[in-house]
């Protein structure tokens, strides 16, 4: 949905500054490409992606704290539920532009007070997969879910790319559609909770939470659940910061969100402006970056991890760990060249790069959950959830500002939030290289 409503808003401003410009016509109006109206657009969207963090960030621990207390599925369905209320009133601003004013798309984070949002979601998922699969397949069955997530985007881009040429409202359409039918696909999903409790080596956690005595009413479930968030908050922030093998990595995954960011939030508009592509040939050359990634997910990383392990003797850890490396590396390379990629093929070949480097989020992932107790999964996924919305909240208006003074400046400099987010990356790279796994690792098959 993303492109369609870049190119919707885009229109609104257009016609903000130029008022003889008409919404929704098909012929492009060069107009709408110049600095102050994609300024302003880059604003709007960075300030939309905070407000989009804000309200998870306060809510995504005590959500993470029920899944691992009462269940997955829940939180999943309520996190559904929070993303097409806010979809829904970006359609209704979208709609009705003479009567609601663009930042007005600001408001419909408050949604996101339902079930975390989007990264909520995305936390149980990870979570769901952890309970049903062993440690030793986890790393590999974690790269098929992020390729599927991928292989998706491949698929959806062109056909968002020709939509956009026709009207960009079909694409709007059909996301809040898609929407729709992962509510109701989450509720066909079985409760997870139950079996990761079963394999849990640490039985008084199990015990104590299959001892709990049923509430006979909703409100005093409600009443329960307020307890054991806030009895569990504090232990959870100790169970996390206490641990340097935790913070470390918690720390190259949260320096490497922004290169991450980046790319999703700027990637289109720095295409458009620098090589004065349309968004929908934008979106289109998108795909290449997504394409690798696939590629990388499905085939590269499986079979460098196959021969490191059989060939090379390396345990599951420390296969991750050096794969984790090398990502790590590619991501900060394709990045600076992205920055200062004035070519169209220097470009593309930079996405490739960065792309190649696409693991990292995933092996960061594995190694996290290769850490921890099981009882303690949802919790320490949803704190990962939480450290991206952290840096989003801050970064997403840093890059906006960032890409509109690299627009105003021009030159070598309109990369600069390529630049600036590479930097970041080099200091994870830092952070997982002296990163070393601990002698003792829980048991968490």
């Amino acid at each position: 949905m993303e492109p369609s409503t870049l190119e919707i808003v885009e229109d609104i401003i257009c016609r903000g500054h130029f008022p003889d410009h008409k919404l929704r016509m098909p012929v492009v109006d060069g107009r709408c490409k110049d600095a102050a109206v994609q300024k302003t657009l880059a604003m709007i969207r960075s300030w939309s992606m905070s407000a989009d963090m804000l309200i998870p960030l306060v809510v995504q621990v005590p959500y993470g704290i029920v899944a691992d207390r009462y269940g997955r599925k829940t939180v999943l369905i309520l996190a559904f539920v929070g993303c097409v209320l806010q979809t829904s009133w970006v359609i209704l601003v979208l709609r009705l532009p003479d009567i609601f004013s663009v930042w007005s798309l600001l408001y419909g984070s408050a949604a996101y007070a339902i079930g975390g949002g989007g990264q909520m979601a995305a936390a149980m998922i990870w979570t769901i997969v952890t309970d049903i699969t062993p440690i030793s397949d986890r790393t590999t069955v974690f790269y098929q879910l992020q390729a599927c997530y991928l292989l998706f985007a491949v698929l959806v881009n062109p056909l968002s790319a020709f939509l956009l040429s026709i009207d960009p409202w079909i694409g709007m359409w059909l996301g809040f559609g898609a929407l729709i039918v992962s509510v109701a696909s989450a509720c066909l999903i079985p409760e997870t909770l139950r079996l990761r409790q079963r394999n849990d080596e640490t039985e008084h956690v199990s015990s104590a939470r299959d001892g709990e005595t049923p509430m006979t009413s909703k409100a005093a479930w409600f009443v329960e659940v307020g307890e054991a968030v806030r009895r569990d908050v504090g232990h959870v922030w100790h169970f996390v910061f206490a641990s340097r093998s935790i913070v470390t990595i918690i720390l190259a995954y949260g320096l490497y969100i922004p290169a991450k960011l980046g790319v999703r939030l700027n990637i289109l508009q720095y295409m458009t402006r620098r090589f004065g592509w349309e968004w929908s040939t934008a979106t289109y050359i998108s795909t290449i970056s997504n394409i690798t990634s696939v590629i990388v997910l499905l085939f590269i990383l499986p079979c460098i991890s196959a021969i490191l392990v059989k060939r090379h003797n390396y345990n599951t850890l420390g296969r991750d760990l050096l794969l984790s490396r090398v990502s790590s590396f590619l991501v900060v390379l394709g990045g600076f060249l992205l920055a200062f990629a004035s070519t169209r093929w220097l470009f593309i070949s930079s996405l490739v790069i960065t792309s190649l480097g696409t693991g990292f989020t995933v092996l960061c992932r594995a190694l996290l959950n290769a850490l921890v107790e099981a009882h303690t999964v949802a919790t320490v996924n949803t704190i990962m959830s939480m450290i991206e919305t952290l840096v989003s909240l801050v970064g997403a208006p840093s890059l906006g500002w960032l890409l509109s003074r690299g627009l105003e400046v021009g030159g070598p400099w309109l990369g600069l939030s390529f630049l600036v987010s590479s930097a970041l990356s080099a200091l994870s790279f830092l952070a997982i290289s002296f990163y070393r796994v601990p002698d003792e690792v829980p048991s968490t098959c």
